[in-house]
Parts: structure tokens; C-alpha cells; sequence
């Protein structure tokens, strides 16, 4: 116990030290001292990896790394902490970037809150389980929408569609059930089919200047 003491008395207040082995905060070091064991500082956010050049303060309660000082250039560089991060500007903003991309990873929930939000992207891909869009109004201006899915319900109290041209093309049947339906052609009105069955049950009327059957 006294040679241990007086090890711990003979070490510098700091010294530069090699990082030799991990084990989650624990770290061993090697160093003009000798080899011994440190915890990593609540302050060194970069994770310590083997090889990396770290600052050592020692002091009666042990030894802890406070900071990497130099590690490979082409080794990744890890930032974490134990419990709750929080990174904030009190005055300003914070900006991520990366050159080659910027991933978000949780298992968990991941929420954006902003007054306003903007997303730019050349091109944008989104593969979901379930969505749910909640909103006042929606507004898109795009040059063509393809839509392929199996099956298509749309609920609404009023639907109104403006449209230059359209094509309708139904492999099999189609159902229209309204109290009143109306259908108005400026020029031409044309119903053709293999059999064509008209039912009312009351007036049943055809009027024109001119009319012509068979």
C-alpha cells in the first residue's frame, strides 16, 4: 500500500500517454511512468481509441483522461456520454454537416419542433411502416404524380378537380352511388357499349331538336 502511494506521489500532475487498452470508460495507458489504469473524463467527448495520444492528469483518487491529443488521420472520430446530450445555442444556430452525408440513428423516437421546417434534396426516398399527416392544408406543385397501390379510400366533404384532359381506364367495374348526379358536355356526349339498360322508377325523359333511334 505504501509503494502504491508513493508510485502515485512520484507521478506528474499530467503527462502525455498512449492509450493501450479499453474497456468502456476504463482505459489503460502507457506512459514514461509505466502502464496504469485511467477513467476517461467527463469532459473528453471523443471517445479514446488504441493507439490514440491522450492527456492523463493524476491525482490521490487515480488518474483520468481528459483529452485525445492525437490519433490516425484516417481513424473515425466518436463523440458520446453517458446519460441524457444535449448540444445548444443560446444565441445563433447549430449546423451539421458532412461532406460524404449526416445520419440520425435511434431505436427510439425521433422529434423535430420548429416554427418552421425545410427540406432541399435532389432526390428523396422514404420507407415507412405507417404515416399519419395531420395538418390545415396541403399544397404541392409538381410536373407528374404516379401513385401505385392496391387499394385507395379517400374521405372528404367536398372534392373538386380542374383538368385539361383526363383518362379513366377500369379493367373490370365501376360504382357510382349520389342522390344527384349531372353530366354536362358543351359539345358531345358519347355512350357507347355492348348493352346499355336505362331504370327509373318515375319519369324517364329524352328531350332534343332532334332524336334518333335504332
Amino acid at each position: 500500500m505504501r509503494d502504491n502511494l508513493a508510485r502515485k506521489l512520484a507521478l506528474p500532475a499530467q503527462e502525455v500517454a498512449t492509450v493501450v487498452g479499453v474497456s468502456g470508460r476504463c482505459l489503460r495507458v502507457r506512459s514514461s511512468s509505466g502502464e496504469l489504469e485511467a477513467r476517461r473524463a467527463a469532459s473528453c467527448l471523443l471517445d479514446p481509441a488504441l493507439g490514440d495520444e491522450v492527456l492523463v492528469a493524476h491525482h490521490e483518487r487515480g488518474s483520468h483522461v481528459l483529452a485525445v491529443l492525437e490519433r490516425d488521420e484516417d481513424a473515425p472520430a466518436r463523440l458520446s456520454a453517458e446519460g441524457d446530450l444535449e448540444i445548444a445555442a443560446a444565441a445563433g444556430k447549430v449546423s451539421v454537416s458532412g461532406r460524404d452525408g449526416v445520419e440520425v440513428l435511434t431505436p427510439g423516437e425521433a422529434v423535430i419542433a420548429a416554427g418552421a421546417a425545410r427540406v432541399s434534396a435532389g432526390r428523396a426516398e422514404a420507407v415507412l411502416g405507417a404515416l399519419s399527416l395531420l395538418g390545415d392544408s396541403v399544397t404541392a406543385h409538381v410536373d407528374r404524380v404516379k401513385t401505385v397501390a392496391q387499394s385507395v379510400e379517400t374521405v372528404a366533404e367536398r372534392l373538386v378537380q380542374r383538368l385539361d384532359r383526363a383518362y379513366r381506364f377500369i379493367a373490370r367495374s365501376e360504382t357510382v352511388r349520389a342522390e344527384y348526379v349531372e353530366f354536362e358536355a358543351r359539345s358531345a356526349f358519347h355512350v357507347k357499349a355492348e348493352a346499355t339498360l336505362v331504370n327509373s322508377g318515375g319519369l324517364t325523359k329524352i328531350d332534343g331538336p332532334q332524336i334518333h333511334l335504332g
